[in-house]
């Protein structure tokens, strides 16, 4: 396939994507345990999960990188949709290209919607797919690796270098410096979207507007309980798991607008405060171009250690792929069964894009014994050498 013909120039892009740089530091993740529990003392024991995610607080280092001024707006996602975004297979993950033929979804949830008109409005209604289709077509564009922040970095930029503030200002509520559903006696909320610039006074400690308010935020990161680590898959673009959205939102109150707050959600959801900002450079590697085929990894959703250790090896070589889980599709199951031959996992096919079987018949085996077994267009329990043979046959892989 052909990669596709980009029309938006970079100097443009970069312009209008407005990176300021975040640099290098230890950041503190997370709320100290009796602010947590002051939290539930007044909400309630029901929000123990919610409030509790959020510990232990803790730190690490971050690397330096950039990360854009405010939120991706209405005007910057319709280049993306004029560019052909939503027809352009190269700017999708894998899973998200079968989620977007699947649902024959051709633009945010809510676009067009007058609630939310406005170029200078943060684009809401999307999905993480969506988010990061947006960010593979801008790094096209510009010859930048530009991606979606992790759940760390995203927080260092809110935060800065003070442990105690739950608010980009510091550690006190004030409604007037974000964009929130906050109403009281004395403040009515505004109750719709803000143009992006419109909360000066709320800015975060390196310069970025409206971190809490306005949309919740998609990042990189898979949802895993605290302490933060980038080992371990919390960083793998192609698995399956809730993803992590930070900042808040216009709808909802003072609960939600915290610095520390850890919403997920599945890849495709989207409602009325999903939106995104991008970053760019920085320590994580760039979003990977699409092989020719896909490569899918039949596996469970319930641990397994082969599979992690595969999707590690995936990881670390920035492959892309689609997971598919024969514990939670009764149509992956089949196929493991009949077409496979062995409910064997993870067993790994090469197929079309959007296609789950292989792109040619397997070669024969002892459908006793499949552990390391390359079968030219499927390969089960791999070990590492194999299943770099395999990736450098299909094209996943220089040689």
């Amino acid at each position: 396939m052909t990669a596709p013909r980009l029309s938006t120039t970079a100097q443009s892009l970069m312009v209008a994507l407005d990176f300021l740089p975040v640099p290098e530091g230890i950041a503190t993740l997370g709320m100290e345990q009796k602010v947590a529990e002051r939290f539930i003392n007044a909400y309630g024991a029901v929000w123990s999960e919610f409030f509790l995610r959020e510990t232990p607080q803790h730190s690490l280092s971050v690397p330096a990188f950039s990360l854009a001024r405010h939120a991706v707006t209405n005007a910057l996602y319709a280049q993306f949709i004029a560019e052909r975004g939503y027809d352009t297979p190269h700017f999708w993950t894998p899973e998200g290209w079968a989620w977007r033929v699947r649902t024959e979804r051709t633009q945010p949830r809510y676009w067009g919607d007058p609630r939310f008109e406005g170029d200078d409005l943060p684009v809401n209604g999307v999905s993480w797919f969506e988010a990061m289709a947006f960010a593979r077509w801008a790094s096209l564009v510009t010859g930048e690796n530009i991606r979606l922040p992790t759940e760390a970095e995203w927080e260092w930029a809110g935060r800065g270098d003070n442990p105690k503030s739950l608010y980009p200002w510091g550690n006190i509520w004030d409604a007037a410096k974000l964009n929130s559903g906050y109403t009281d006696a004395k403040f009515t909320a505004r109750g719709s979207l803000a143009p992006v610039g419109s909360y000066p006074e709320g800015k975060a400690p390196f310069g970025h507007g409206e971190m809490l308010g306005q949309v919740f935020e998609w990042t990189n990161s898979v949802l895993m309980p605290y302490p933060y680590s980038a080992e371990g898959g919390r960083e793998d673009r192609y698995s399956p798991e809730r993803r992590v959205l930070r900042g808040g939102n216009w709808s909802d109150g003072k609960y939600v607008n915290r610095l520390t707050v850890r919403y997920h959600y599945p890849a495709f959801y989207a409602d009325t405060t999903t939106g995104f900002r991008v970053a760019l450079g920085g320590a994580q590697p760039p979003i990977a171009a699409r092989p020719p085929y896909d490569l899918v990894v039949y596996g469970r959703s319930t641990f397994c250690p082969d599979l992690v250790t595969t999707k590690a090896w995936l990881h670390a070589w920035n492959v892309p792929y689609h997971q598919v889980n024969q514990d939670l599709d009764e149509q992956v199951a089949w196929r493991l069964d009949s077409w496979l031959g062995s409910r064997t996992v993870p067993t790994l096919v090469v197929a079309e894009h959007g296609a789950l079987d292989p792109i040619a018949p397997p070669v024969d085996a002892n459908l006793k014994a499949l552990r390391n077994t390359d079968r030219g267009t499927m390969l089960h329990e791999p070990e590492e050498a194999t299943l770099r043979a395999f990736l450098a046959r299909h094209g996943f892989l220089a040689g």
